[in-house]
Parts: C-alpha cells; structure tokens; sequence
C-alpha cells in the first residue's frame, strides 16, 4: 500500500466521527484507497451500512453537510439509501448509506440465483477489495461467504456472456480499412474487456464492473495469458495491423484457457467464427 493510500485511509477512519449520530453496524472504504494505488487525486469511496432506516432528519443533516462542503446530493432516498460526496480537507470523499440488510440480500441473491449484471458484481467485488472501517463481527463473515462460496454456475455465465467476439477480417476491415479510427479503438478496448470477463469467471472473481483500475484485478489473477497487461498495452499502442493481429492472439489463448479450466462451456462456434471469412 502507497504512502497517499495510507493517509487517505487515515482520514476515511476520521471521516466516520462525521457520522456519530447514526447507528452504523458496519463501513468500508473501496476503490484505489483500499487497494492501494491512490495518488493525490484519488477520492475516498466510503460505504455505511446502518442498522435502522435512517430518519428524514438525519438524511437532511447528511446532505446539508454535504452540500455546505461543496459536494452535493446524487441520488436515493433516507428509505431506500442514498449517496452524497463532500470535499473534506480538500479531498474528494464519496458516501453510500444503506441498511446492513440491502448487502446482505445483495450477496445471499448473487449466491442463490447468480446473474452477469455488472452493478452488483461491482459493489461485491468492491467490497471484497475493500478495507473494513468498522465491523460487528458481521461483514468480514459476509464477505468471506462471498468469496468462498463463488457459484459454479457464475463462472459459466460470466465466461459464455462474454466470449462473443467478432471475425478477424470484420474488424480488419470495418475498422482500419475503412479508416474508421473510433470504431477501431472501440473495438479493441471492447475486445479487452470481454477477455477479461472470461477471466473473471475462469478465476472465480466477481467482475470489477469496469475497465478502470482492472490492473489491480488482473493482478491477482492465476488463470490469463502470458504477459497480459503487457500485451494489451501493446495492442493499443501499437501499429494497427500488428496491433489486431495480437489481439485476435490473446483471444485464441483465452479460448484454450476455457477448454482447459471450464471444459463445460463449449469455443467450438465462437473459434469458427473468429476465422469466418468475407465471401465474395
């Protein structure tokens, strides 16, 4: 953990006095701070879990505050939770309040009846990543469920909703030679992203739910190809023919990465299409 992680978690502990007047069962700190790379325009992403519903006084005291701060309101309700920022000793501090009993339903429904919506696999991922403020013995326990009771059936879904890919001549030619310079970024950023949502199953890891800061994602990750993150990088810096060349590469290696860690899920169809040609 960087040395700005380390004071911004130290004032993420001070932030929380803010909120003595609630009664909080648990928080947690996710996004860079709690994994570590924040730099000096990193904001501190705060999650409050509460044991009671909060009262319309005490919402309207959180975003008065907010707002006399400099931050503002963004959306929800005292009911239904609610998220505001406020800038506290010039950083950037965002905060979600929500009952306790919103996550646990989020977690229990994800184990229960697992599903690719990127939102919730956002907020568990976050969590999982994250740095517990405060904790009655209740969401470390939750979060260890979590992580040692990933579904089977998430990793099929995940792998087969996201090993959709274009043919290699389709995008050679849609993109460079069509001169199409946005459609070509787009499709490679896009090619990235549904690999790594087959690694995310093929790992067992609920999806970061974006592209930003993945590094830190990929990093912990077993099963990928060889040198991952250098490759990719390559791929968007790098002469455009090579560029889709190597991409179409990592695609093929992640397709053998499915055969032999996920067998069930079936790249017969999806490499046929990969090589399916333009006919004339």
């Amino acid at each position: 953990m960087n040395e700005v992680s380390k004071h911004r978690l130290t004032q993420a502990k001070d932030n929380l006095r803010l909120f003595d007047f609630l009664d909080i069962r648990a928080a947690a700190i996710t996004g860079s701070v709690a994994k570590g790379y924040a730099d000096d325009n990193s904001d501190i992403d705060t999650i409050v879990m509460l044991n009671n519903p909060m009262t319309q006084g005490e919402f309207d005291k959180i975003v008065e505050d907010a707002k006399a701060s400099g931050g503002d309101f963004y959306h929800g309700s005292p009911e239904e939770g609610f998220a505001v920022y406020s800038y506290v000793d010039g950083v950037r501090c965002d905060f979600g309040f929500g009952h306790y009993s919103e996550t646990e339903t989020l977690i229990n429904e994800m184990l229960e009846k697992p599903e690719v919506d990127l939102t919730k696999h956002l907020m568990i991922s976050g969590l999982i990543d994250g740095y517990i403020l405060k904790d009655s013995n209740w969401l470390a326990p939750l979060i260890k469920k979590a992580e040692d009771n990933y579904p089977q059936e998430l990793q099929v879904m995940l792998v087969s909703h996201f090993k959709k890919f274009h043919p290699e001549w389709a995008i050679e030619k849609m993109t460079i030679g069509r001169g199409d310079i946005l459609y070509y970024y787009e499709s490679l950023v896009e090619m990235t992203g549904n690999i790594i949502g087959i690694l995310c199953g093929l790992n067992k890891f609920y999806h970061p739910g974006k592209l930003k800061g993945v590094e830190h994602t990929i990093t912990k990750m077993h099963i990928k190809p060889h040198d991952f993150v250098k490759r990719y990088n390559f791929v968007l810096s790098a002469e455009k023919y090579e560029a889709i060349k190597e991409m179409f590469s990592l695609v093929r290696e992640t397709f053998d990465l499915i055969d032999v860690h996920l067998p069930e899920v079936i790249t017969k169809r999806s490499r046929e299409v990969l090589e399916m040609v333009l006919r004339k």
